[in-house]
């Protein structure tokens, strides 16, 4: 079981354009191709394509600049790879690490992340190592919008439309779930767009640090999670919040900038979410003195074609 928060964007949008027979095509043809996806092994040469750009970083969906501590374990790879004289094999599920080279990067890694003693240090290198991996693995593999095999590209089939104004997603994402085939939070951006609907990845400073800055420029006030715990909100309406002008149209204005409200989603499996959730409050009690983040849960009464996942 997963928290996903895609299942909700209909609930903010007046006019959700997605073409869901065409989605279903494709989601039966990649059921079809799955076992081929899972055993496909990918070579990839970091000394001679290691250096990934700030455009390329932001093809992916994110915003930020390319994260230091990403770019510090890329060229680590790099360095590895050119002294081992053997390119990094990518395969398997989750695209890992394979082979020799996979062996001796997994002893090095483990043994500079026990050299760590702090555990903030930690954990922000082990998502930064696991989004610099996922990187240089999807590479001239996966379409860099839909995070599909470009062979099962299903960008045609989506619509961008508008989101309500004065309202921003935040999906925080897991690093294991960062460029996962399967992953649906993606589709916000897609429809919504960046702005709208912006990707961070939990534990990379860049990301965290643009989020944090909207929501200290808002105010708690502004600020909602969703998720299901004993003390969500369960009848917080988004019209009610900003009345019948929610939906008249999709621009903000200048004066209506610090009246954003901003919804963080997150995307993890319901494990992880815990820990996403922790880290959240505990930034609010560092910026605020209290780790009290509303939170919101979903409407039990959803109609079927939102329960997806």
């Amino acid at each position: 079981m997963r928290c996903i928060a895609g299942a909700s964007v209909a609930d903010f949008s007046p006019s959700l354009l997605f073409h869901r027979r065409n989605l279903v095509a494709v989601g039966q043809r990649l059921l079809m191709t799955s076992s081929i996806l899972r055993s496909h092994t990918r070579e990839f040469d970091v000394c001679d394509e290691g250096i990934i750009s700030v455009e390329e970083w932001r093809k992916w969906g994110p915003v930020s600049p390319f994260p230091s501590a990403v770019k510090q374990i890329v060229d680590d790879l790099k360095v590895l790879e050119c002294k081992l004289d053997s390119p990094i094999d990518f395969g398997g599920n989750g695209g890992k690490l394979q082979g020799p080279f996979g062996a001796y990067e997994d002893k090095k890694h483990r043994a500079t992340y026990e050299a760590l003693d702090d555990p903030e240090k930690k954990f922000r290198f082990f998502s930064a190592r696991q989004v610099a991996c996922r990187l240089l693995g999807s590479r001239g593999y996966l379409c860099q919008k839909c995070w599909l095999a470009m062979e099962d590209c299903m960008c045609s089939y989506v619509k961008p439309c508008g989101l309500w104004k004065r309202i921003r997603f935040w999906l925080y994402m897991h690093p294991r779930d960062f460029l996962r085939q399967n992953n649906t939070g993606k589709l916000l951006w897609q429809i919504f767009g960046v702005q709208s609907a912006t990707l961070c990845v939990f534990g990379i400073a860049e990301d965290e640090e643009i989020m944090w800055n909207e929501f200290k420029r808002a105010g708690k006030s502004q600020v909602r999670c969703l998720y299901p715990n004993h003390n969500s909100e369960v009848t917080f309406s988004v019209k009610d919040a900003f009345g019948s002008s929610a939906s008249e149209n999709h621009v903000s204005s200048t004066t209506d900038e610090d009246k954003t409200l901003h919804f963080i989603l997150l995307d993890g499996t319901w494990n992880n979410s815990a820990a996403m959730l922790k880290r959240l409050k505990d930034h609010a009690k560092s910026v605020w003195g209290d780790e009290d983040l509303p939170c919101i849960s979903l409407a039990t009464g959803a109609s079927a074609m939102h329960k997806l996942r």
